[in-house]
């Protein structure tokens, strides 16, 4: 089986109508998650690119720290070779083709860094419609099995689809949205013109219908092919991306908040009969690893505490699954969610009620004391598991931490 792998990096998951937008058209992405499997509760684990590499490529959770890289062996890419597909990683970012694990590809394909000062004119001219243009071509020049992994940089380098596509979102009596390509990176002390953000959310909302528009020009390239009815096709967002939420707007500036670490995640098989299908469990970065590997190699993964493939839960097989994860953020930062609650440590604890309060306004530790600090003792409980290597197994949640109140 051949795979594809695009990861779009600062990819808001309430962008998309199969993550429950309604004002965004998305018909290709909501086509894909419509014909595959939908990961509603997919998370970072860490916002550092170096880290959430060293995850999709090793399937080290980032909370294990910074070893030493692991061998090139166990890269992803080796896995691929090994199991006879050329491993491709094409990207628009010099630093994921320079990254521990990228030298076991076969083929390192590094696009010219765009940063038009204004959108362009036409949408083909833009970084992301280059880079599929891309991707499609050298798929089509392969001979054999392959596996290509995607890295698209462009949703927080630039903002260059054409200005209509983002006028589009504008309603009668808005002012027109910005017209710079520039990606903003602001922090909101609540002073600013409501119409500063939103024009932001029109710009943003525009990058998102171009990279819907290239997934169309994809998937029909892959419909054309007979490579395409041979293919496993993964979108994944990396990280996530501020749009006003906690006063920001941009790169996060390391706030665990859920725009910034939970992200799409959609897999679609070439057995039909696994599509149309979609979970609420927790699921996380280094699953990626434990997946692809898996998908590639046609043998399952041994599961771990901070990797686990998700072929079970697509093929509705899995038993039991993970009730808990970790998040690492930087300096003292970290988080905790389970199933019903999401905690916030670092000066202070924050709790969240979960699935609820998506987007994290409700902060409820002063009202469940017991439940925040029940969590911190978990998190830290996990965090040196991961570090320690242990294989014992984690004590199951009670009903309250893992179900709330309802």
């Amino acid at each position: 089986m051949n795979g594809i792998c695009l990861c779009v990096d600062q990819f808001h998951s309430g962008m998309v109508g199969a993550y429950g937008n309604t004002w965004i058209e998305t018909p290709a992405i909501d086509r894909l998650a419509a014909e595959g499997f939908v990961f509603d509760q997919f998370l970072a684990d860490s916002l550092a690119i170096e880290s959430l590499y060293r995850s999709c490529w090793f399937g080290r959770h980032a909370m294990i720290g910074k070893e030493a890289s692991p061998p090139l062996d166990e890269a992803l890419p080796a896995i691929a070779k090994a199991a006879g597909a050329k491993p491709v990683l094409l990207t628009d970012d010099p630093r994921i083709a320079a990254l521990p694990g990228a030298a076991a590809f076969s083929e390192r394909i590094v696009l010219p860094v765009q940063s038009p000062a204004a959108p362009v004119a036409d949408a083909e001219a833009t970084s992301l419609a280059r880079a599929f243009v891309r991707l499609i071509s050298r798929i089509d020049s392969l001979k054999g099995p392959f596996f290509a992994w995607c890295h698209l940089g462009s949703l927080g380098r630039t903002w260059d689809a054409p200005w209509e596509m983002r006028r589009q979102y504008a309603e009668a009596g808005d002012p027109d949205p910005p017209e710079g390509a520039a990606v903003p990176s602001l922090v909101l002390d609540g002073a600013e013109d409501p119409d500063l953000a939103w024009g932001i959310t029109q710009a943003y909302a525009g990058q998102i219908s171009l990279l819907d528009l290239c997934m169309g020009t994809l998937m029909s390239a892959m419909a054309e092919a007979q490579w395409g009815r041979e293919t496993a096709l993964v979108l994944v967002g990396l990280r996530g991306f501020s749009l006003g939420e906690h006063g920001r707007v941009g790169p996060a500036g390391g706030h665990l908040g859920g725009e910034s670490i939970h992200a799409p995640l959609l897999v679609r098989l070439p057995d039909p009969t696994l599509a149309s299908a979609r979970s609420q469990c927790l699921v996380q970065t280094p699953d990626l690893y434990a997946t692809w590997g898996e998908i590639l190699s046609g043998r399952p993964a041994a599961p771990s505490l901070g990797a686990a493939s998700l072929m079970p839960l697509i093929r509705d097989e899995a038993e039991v699954w993970r009730d808990r994860l970790g998040v690492l953020g930087s300096g003292s930062w970290r988080a905790f969610r389970t199933p019903a609650w999401y905690l916030q440590r670092d000066q202070a604890d924050r709790l969240f009620a979960k699935p609820d309060d998506r987007w994290e306004v409700n902060d409820v530790a002063d009202r469940h004391a017991d439940i925040a600090s029940a969590l911190a003792g978990m998190l830290a409980e996990y965090e040196s598991r991961l570090i320690s290597g242990s294989s014992e197994p984690l004590a199951p949640l009670d009903e309250i931490l893992r179900e709330g109140f309802r």
